[in-house]
C-alpha cells in the first residue's frame, strides 16, 4: 500500500472516532458548548483533507468519462436522430390509414345500423298487422332478436417487434386558471400545482421577509457555520 493511501486510511478512520464521539456527545454548559465546536472545527479540517484526496481522482475520471461520452453520443445522436425522423414518419403514415379506415368504418357501421332499423321495423309492423297472439310473439321476439353486427377494419399493417400503445398527456395551458380551479374545495387540480421551494427561498432571501402573501409563511431560521482550523 502506498504511503498516499495509508494517509487517507488514516483519514477514515480519524472519521469514524469523530463519529463516535458526535453519537456520544452531550452539551451540558458552556464548557461542553465551547468544545463542541472546537471538535466541529477538526471534522471539517478531516473532512477537507478527505475531499482533497478525491478530488484530483474525480477530475481526472470525469475528464475520461467526459472524452468516451462525448466519443460516444458522435454516434448515438446520429442513431437516435435518424431514429426519431424514422418513426415520425411512419407514425403519420399510420395515423393516416387509421384515420381513413376508421372513417371507412362508421360509414359501414352506419350502414349496418340502418339495415338492422329497417329490418326491425318491418318485423314490427308484422306484428301489428298479425291477428294471432302466437303470431304476434314469433315477431316481437324476431325484432328483439335484430341487432347491429359490429364492423370491424382489418388495422395497419404490422411489423414483427413494432408495438403501438396509446398515452394519455397534459399539457399546461393556462397557469392562472389551473391555480384558480386548485384553490376549491377538495380539487383534484391541487395535485397538480407544487410549491416551489428554491424560488420561495430566493424571494425571503431578497425581500427580508417584507411582503406578505397568503398561503405562505416568512421565517428566520439560524444556520450555524464554523470555519475550519487555520482560516
Amino acid at each position: 500500500m502506498s504511503e498516499e493511501n495509508k494517509g487517507i486510511d488514516v483519514v477514515k478512520q480519524e472519521a469514524g472516532k469523530l463519529m463516535a464521539w458526535a453519537e456520544g456527545l452531550e452539551v451540558r454548559n458552556e464548557a461542553d458548548y465551547k468544545g463542541a465546536f472546537a471538535v466541529v472545527k477538526q471534522i471539517k479540517s478531516i473532512r477537507k483533507q478527505w475531499v482533497d484526496y478525491w478530488k484530483p481522482i474525480k477530475e481526472n475520471a470525469y475528464k475520461s468519462w467526459k472524452g468516451i461520452k462525448t466519443k460516444e453520443n458522435e454516434g448515438t445522436d446520429l442513431c437516435d436522430t435518424a431514429e426519431g425522423i424514422a418513426k415520425d414518419k411512419a407514425g403519420k403514415w399510420r395515423a393516416k390509414q387509421e384515420a381513413i379506415a376508421e372513417e371507412q368504418r362508421r360509414k359501414l357501421q352506419a350502414e349496418a345500423d340502418r339495415r338492422a332499423e329497417r329490418e326491425k321495423k318491418e318485423l314490427l309492423k308484422k306484428v301489428e298487422q298479425s291477428k294471432k297472439q302466437e303470431t304476434k310473439e314469433k315477431y316481437q321476439n324476431e325484432a328483439n332478436q335484430v341487432i347491429a353486427p359490429d364492423i370491424v377494419i382489418e388495422k395497419s399493417a404490422k411489423v414483427e417487434g413494432v408495438s403501438y400503445r396509446k398515452k394519455w398527456c397534459v399539457e399546461l395551458t393556462d397557469i392562472d386558471v389551473l391555480i384558480k380551479e386548485a384553490t376549491k374545495p377538495n380539487s383534484i387540480a391541487r395535485t397538480l400545482v407544487n410549491f416551489n421551494q428554491q424560488a420561495g427561498d430566493k424571494l425571503a432571501q431578497s425581500s427580508q421577509g417584507a411582503i406578505k402573501i397568503e398561503g405562505v409563511r416568512f421565517y428566520v431560521k439560524t444556520i450555524t457555520s464554523v470555519r475550519k482550523e487555520n482560516e
